[in-house]
Protein backbone atom coordinates (compact mmCIF):
# COMPACT_ATOMS: atom_id res chain seq x y z
CA UNK A 1 0.00 0.00 0.00
CA UNK A 2 1.36 3.43 -0.97
CA UNK A 3 1.15 6.17 1.63
CA UNK A 4 0.05 9.69 0.70
CA UNK A 5 1.64 12.58 2.61
CA UNK A 6 0.24 16.10 2.40
CA UNK A 7 2.66 18.91 3.19
CA UNK A 8 0.75 21.85 4.67
CA UNK A 9 1.43 25.60 4.62
CA UNK A 10 1.76 27.46 7.91
CA UNK A 11 -1.24 29.66 8.82
CA UNK A 12 -0.49 32.97 10.53
CA UNK A 13 -2.95 35.04 12.55
CA UNK A 14 -3.19 38.83 12.23
CA UNK A 15 -0.66 39.24 15.07
CA UNK A 16 1.90 37.07 13.16
CA UNK A 17 1.52 34.09 15.49
CA UNK A 18 0.73 30.56 14.35
CA UNK A 19 -3.01 30.08 13.92
CA UNK A 20 -3.31 26.71 15.60
CA UNK A 21 -7.04 26.35 14.95
CA UNK A 22 -6.65 26.70 11.19
CA UNK A 23 -3.75 24.27 11.09
CA UNK A 24 -5.68 21.82 13.25
CA UNK A 25 -8.66 22.01 10.86
CA UNK A 26 -6.44 21.47 7.82
CA UNK A 27 -4.73 18.50 9.43
CA UNK A 28 -8.14 17.03 10.25
CA UNK A 29 -9.26 17.44 6.64
CA UNK A 30 -6.23 15.54 5.35
CA UNK A 31 -6.49 12.78 7.96
CA UNK A 32 -10.19 12.32 7.17
CA UNK A 33 -9.15 11.28 3.65
CA UNK A 34 -6.30 9.02 4.80
CA UNK A 35 -3.58 11.55 3.94
CA UNK A 36 -0.75 11.88 6.46
CA UNK A 37 -0.59 15.55 7.53
CA UNK A 38 2.95 16.96 7.28
CA UNK A 39 4.19 20.17 8.88
CA UNK A 40 7.42 22.18 8.75
CA UNK A 41 8.52 21.50 5.20
CA UNK A 42 9.53 24.19 2.74
CA UNK A 43 5.84 24.62 1.92
CA UNK A 44 5.25 25.35 5.60
CA UNK A 45 7.98 28.00 5.88
CA UNK A 46 9.99 25.77 8.22
CA UNK A 47 13.04 28.00 7.83
CA UNK A 48 11.12 31.01 9.23
CA UNK A 49 9.76 29.43 12.43
CA UNK A 50 11.40 29.27 15.84
CA UNK A 51 11.27 26.22 18.11
CA UNK A 52 8.14 27.35 19.95
CA UNK A 53 6.30 28.02 16.69
CA UNK A 54 7.44 24.73 15.19
CA UNK A 55 6.23 22.93 18.30
CA UNK A 56 2.86 24.69 18.05
CA UNK A 57 2.54 23.50 14.45
CA UNK A 58 3.35 19.92 15.40
CA UNK A 59 0.92 19.92 18.31
CA UNK A 60 -1.89 21.40 16.18
CA UNK A 61 -1.31 18.86 13.41
CA UNK A 62 -1.40 15.95 15.85
CA UNK A 63 -4.56 17.32 17.44
CA UNK A 64 -6.20 17.60 14.02
CA UNK A 65 -5.20 14.11 12.92
CA UNK A 66 -6.67 12.76 16.16
CA UNK A 67 -4.98 9.39 15.80
CA UNK A 68 -6.50 8.64 12.39
CA UNK A 69 -3.14 8.72 10.63
CA UNK A 70 0.46 9.43 11.68
CA UNK A 71 1.74 13.01 11.42
CA UNK A 72 5.00 13.87 9.66
CA UNK A 73 7.23 16.77 10.70
CA UNK A 74 10.23 18.35 9.03
CA UNK A 75 13.33 19.12 11.09
CA UNK A 76 16.69 20.58 10.20
CA UNK A 77 19.22 23.39 10.52
CA UNK A 78 22.26 22.50 12.62
CA UNK A 79 22.32 19.23 14.54
CA UNK A 80 21.58 20.81 17.92
CA UNK A 81 18.49 22.60 16.56
CA UNK A 82 17.37 19.56 14.58
CA UNK A 83 17.67 17.33 17.63
CA UNK A 84 15.63 19.79 19.69
CA UNK A 85 12.94 19.79 17.01
CA UNK A 86 13.04 16.00 16.99
CA UNK A 87 12.51 15.86 20.74
CA UNK A 88 9.62 18.31 20.44
CA UNK A 89 8.11 16.19 17.66
CA UNK A 90 8.25 13.05 19.78
CA UNK A 91 6.68 14.86 22.73
CA UNK A 92 3.93 16.21 20.46
CA UNK A 93 2.96 12.78 19.15
CA UNK A 94 4.51 13.08 15.67
CA UNK A 95 5.21 9.68 14.11
CA UNK A 96 7.91 10.35 11.50
CA UNK A 97 10.59 12.97 10.76
CA UNK A 98 11.92 14.31 7.47
CA UNK A 99 15.40 15.82 7.61
CA UNK A 100 15.05 18.95 5.48
CA UNK A 101 17.83 19.88 3.04
CA UNK A 102 21.05 21.22 4.49
CA UNK A 103 21.44 25.00 4.16
CA UNK A 104 24.87 26.18 2.95
CA UNK A 105 26.87 23.56 4.85
CA UNK A 106 28.33 20.68 2.83
CA UNK A 107 29.15 18.05 5.45
CA UNK A 108 31.14 14.91 4.83
CA UNK A 109 29.10 11.74 4.61
CA UNK A 110 30.31 10.73 8.04
CA UNK A 111 29.32 14.12 9.44
CA UNK A 112 25.85 13.91 7.94
CA UNK A 113 25.46 10.36 9.23
CA UNK A 114 26.22 11.60 12.73
CA UNK A 115 23.66 14.38 12.20
CA UNK A 116 20.96 11.79 11.44
CA UNK A 117 22.16 9.51 14.24
CA UNK A 118 21.73 12.35 16.75
CA UNK A 119 18.24 13.25 15.50
CA UNK A 120 17.01 9.66 15.50
CA UNK A 121 18.67 8.87 18.81
CA UNK A 122 17.34 11.88 20.70
CA UNK A 123 13.82 11.73 19.23
CA UNK A 124 13.34 7.98 19.07
CA UNK A 125 11.52 8.53 15.78
CA UNK A 126 12.29 7.18 12.28
CA UNK A 127 13.95 9.72 9.99
CA UNK A 128 13.59 10.14 6.22
CA UNK A 129 16.42 12.07 4.60
CA UNK A 130 15.73 14.59 1.82
CA UNK A 131 17.76 13.90 -1.32
CA UNK A 132 17.94 17.40 -2.82
CA UNK A 133 20.12 18.89 -5.56
CA UNK A 134 22.07 20.76 -2.89
CA UNK A 135 22.95 17.50 -1.09
CA UNK A 136 21.93 14.32 -2.92
CA UNK A 137 21.52 11.00 -1.14
CA UNK A 138 24.25 9.15 -3.03
CA UNK A 139 24.80 5.43 -2.65
CA UNK A 140 27.89 6.19 -0.61
CA UNK A 141 25.95 8.44 1.76
CA UNK A 142 23.24 5.83 2.23
CA UNK A 143 25.87 3.16 2.83
CA UNK A 144 27.38 5.32 5.55
CA UNK A 145 24.04 5.45 7.37
CA UNK A 146 22.69 1.92 7.11
CA UNK A 147 23.81 1.07 10.64
CA UNK A 148 21.88 3.99 12.16
CA UNK A 149 18.85 2.83 14.09
CA UNK A 150 16.02 5.04 12.98
CA UNK A 151 17.30 5.87 9.49
CA UNK A 152 14.18 4.96 7.54
CA UNK A 153 14.50 6.10 3.94
CA UNK A 154 14.87 8.76 1.29
CA UNK A 155 12.63 11.53 -0.04
CA UNK A 156 13.94 11.75 -3.60
CA UNK A 157 14.15 15.01 -5.51
CA UNK A 158 17.51 14.55 -7.24
CA UNK A 159 17.73 11.17 -8.95
CA UNK A 160 15.39 10.27 -11.82
CA UNK A 161 13.06 7.33 -12.23
CA UNK A 162 15.53 4.79 -13.74
CA UNK A 163 18.19 5.43 -11.09
CA UNK A 164 15.63 5.34 -8.29
CA UNK A 165 14.12 2.08 -9.58
CA UNK A 166 17.56 0.48 -9.50
CA UNK A 167 18.27 1.84 -6.01
CA UNK A 168 14.92 0.62 -4.69
CA UNK A 169 15.74 -2.86 -5.99
CA UNK A 170 19.22 -2.73 -4.48
CA UNK A 171 18.19 -1.60 -1.00
CA UNK A 172 14.99 -3.66 -0.89
CA UNK A 173 12.84 -3.45 2.20
CA UNK A 174 15.63 -1.84 4.21
CA UNK A 175 14.56 1.68 3.14
CA UNK A 176 11.42 3.58 2.21
CA UNK A 177 11.45 5.83 -0.86
CA UNK A 178 9.29 8.90 -1.33
CA UNK A 179 8.29 10.53 -4.63
CA UNK A 180 7.57 14.27 -4.61
CA UNK A 181 4.39 15.70 -6.15
CA UNK A 182 1.25 14.08 -7.45
CA UNK A 183 2.35 13.26 -11.01
CA UNK A 184 6.06 12.59 -10.53
CA UNK A 185 5.40 10.97 -7.16
CA UNK A 186 3.18 8.42 -8.89
CA UNK A 187 5.96 7.78 -11.42
CA UNK A 188 8.23 6.92 -8.50
CA UNK A 189 5.56 4.78 -6.82
CA UNK A 190 5.11 2.80 -10.02
CA UNK A 191 8.74 1.64 -9.72
CA UNK A 192 8.45 0.80 -6.03
CA UNK A 193 8.44 4.00 -3.97
CA UNK A 194 6.42 3.72 -0.79
CA UNK A 195 5.04 7.26 -0.59
CA UNK A 196 3.64 10.02 -2.79
CA UNK A 197 3.50 13.61 -1.55
CA UNK A 198 0.72 16.01 -2.42
CA UNK A 199 0.02 19.70 -1.97
CA UNK A 200 -3.32 19.69 -3.82
CA UNK A 201 -4.72 17.78 -0.83
CA UNK A 202 -4.69 21.04 1.13
CA UNK A 203 -7.63 22.32 -0.93
CA UNK A 204 -9.04 19.10 -2.38
CA UNK A 205 -7.92 15.92 -0.63
CA UNK A 206 -10.61 13.89 -2.39
CA UNK A 207 -9.25 14.76 -5.85
CA UNK A 208 -5.64 14.21 -4.82
CA UNK A 209 -6.40 10.79 -3.36
CA UNK A 210 -8.58 9.82 -6.33
CA UNK A 211 -5.87 10.72 -8.84
CA UNK A 212 -3.05 9.00 -6.95
CA UNK A 213 -5.10 5.90 -6.16
CA UNK A 214 -6.21 5.46 -9.78
CA UNK A 215 -2.69 5.92 -11.12
CA UNK A 216 -1.26 3.34 -8.76
CA UNK A 217 -4.07 0.87 -9.41
CA UNK A 218 -3.51 1.19 -13.16
CA UNK A 219 -7.04 2.46 -13.62
CA UNK A 220 -8.44 5.34 -15.64
CA UNK A 221 -8.24 8.55 -13.65
CA UNK A 222 -11.27 10.58 -12.68
CA UNK A 223 -11.06 13.16 -15.50
CA UNK A 224 -11.74 16.16 -13.26
CA UNK A 225 -9.30 14.94 -10.61
CA UNK A 226 -6.60 14.57 -13.25
CA UNK A 227 -7.41 18.00 -14.65
CA UNK A 228 -7.14 19.49 -11.16
CA UNK A 229 -3.75 17.87 -10.52
CA UNK A 230 -2.33 19.10 -13.83
CA UNK A 231 -3.67 22.65 -13.42
CA UNK A 232 -2.57 22.83 -9.77
CA UNK A 233 1.01 21.73 -10.39
CA UNK A 234 1.40 23.95 -13.46
CA UNK A 235 0.03 27.03 -11.67
CA UNK A 236 2.12 26.45 -8.56
CA UNK A 237 5.32 26.13 -10.58
CA UNK A 238 4.49 29.25 -12.60
CA UNK A 239 3.71 31.43 -9.58
CA UNK A 240 6.39 34.14 -9.32
CA UNK A 241 6.07 34.39 -5.53
CA UNK A 242 6.96 30.73 -4.92
CA UNK A 243 5.23 27.71 -3.47
CA UNK A 244 4.60 28.84 0.16
CA UNK A 245 2.95 32.06 -0.99
CA UNK A 246 0.95 30.16 -3.62
CA UNK A 247 -0.35 27.70 -1.05
CA UNK A 248 -1.20 30.45 1.43
CA UNK A 249 -3.15 32.32 -1.25
CA UNK A 250 -4.97 29.10 -2.12
CA UNK A 251 -5.91 28.63 1.53
CA UNK A 252 -7.02 32.29 1.73
CA UNK A 253 -9.44 31.72 -1.12
CA UNK A 254 -10.46 28.24 -0.02
CA UNK A 255 -10.73 28.55 3.76
CA UNK A 256 -10.46 32.23 4.64
CA UNK A 257 -6.87 32.19 5.86
CA UNK A 258 -4.88 35.36 6.23
CA UNK A 259 -2.54 35.93 3.29
CA UNK A 260 0.37 36.45 5.69
CA UNK A 261 3.71 34.79 4.97
CA UNK A 262 7.08 35.45 6.58
CA UNK A 263 9.62 37.80 5.07
CA UNK A 264 11.54 37.50 2.82
CA UNK A 265 8.42 35.97 1.25
CA UNK A 266 5.55 38.26 0.28
CA UNK A 267 1.87 37.49 -0.23
CA UNK A 268 0.77 36.74 -3.79
CA UNK A 269 0.56 40.01 -5.72
CA UNK A 270 0.07 38.50 -9.16
CA UNK A 271 -3.40 38.61 -10.65
CA UNK A 272 -2.69 35.68 -12.98
CA UNK A 273 -1.83 33.47 -10.01
CA UNK A 274 -4.92 34.55 -8.08
CA UNK A 275 -7.10 33.88 -11.10
CA UNK A 276 -5.53 30.47 -11.71
CA UNK A 277 -6.17 29.48 -8.10
CA UNK A 278 -9.79 30.69 -8.30
CA UNK A 279 -10.33 28.62 -11.44
CA UNK A 280 -8.85 25.52 -9.80
CA UNK A 281 -11.08 25.94 -6.76
CA UNK A 282 -14.13 26.36 -9.00
CA UNK A 283 -13.26 23.11 -10.80
CA UNK A 284 -12.87 21.48 -7.40
CA UNK A 285 -16.34 22.66 -6.35
CA UNK A 286 -17.77 21.38 -9.63
CA UNK A 287 -16.22 17.96 -9.05
CA UNK A 288 -17.58 17.82 -5.50
CA UNK A 289 -21.06 18.72 -6.75
CA UNK A 290 -20.90 16.01 -9.41
CA UNK A 291 -19.82 13.40 -6.86
CA UNK A 292 -22.22 14.31 -4.08
CA UNK A 293 -25.05 16.16 -5.75
CA UNK A 294 -24.55 18.88 -3.16
CA UNK A 295 -23.13 22.29 -4.06
CA UNK A 296 -19.85 22.85 -2.18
Amino acid sequence: MTDIVGFMPAPFASDDTIDRAQLRDLSSSLAEHGVHPAVLGGMGEFYALDLAEATACMEAAVEGAAGRTPVVAGIGHDTRTAAALGRAAAASGVGLLVANPIYYANPSYRGYAEHIRAIAGESGLPVIIYSAPSYPATDELIGTMTDIEGFAGVKEEFYGIPETAERITRWGNRLLWWGVGEQVGCDFAEVGASTVTTSLANVDPSAAVAYISARLAGEASDPLAEELVIAWEASMIASPEGVPSFLTEAMRQYAGWSDAVRLPLLPVDDEATRTAIAQILEKSRLRTTQLTGVSA
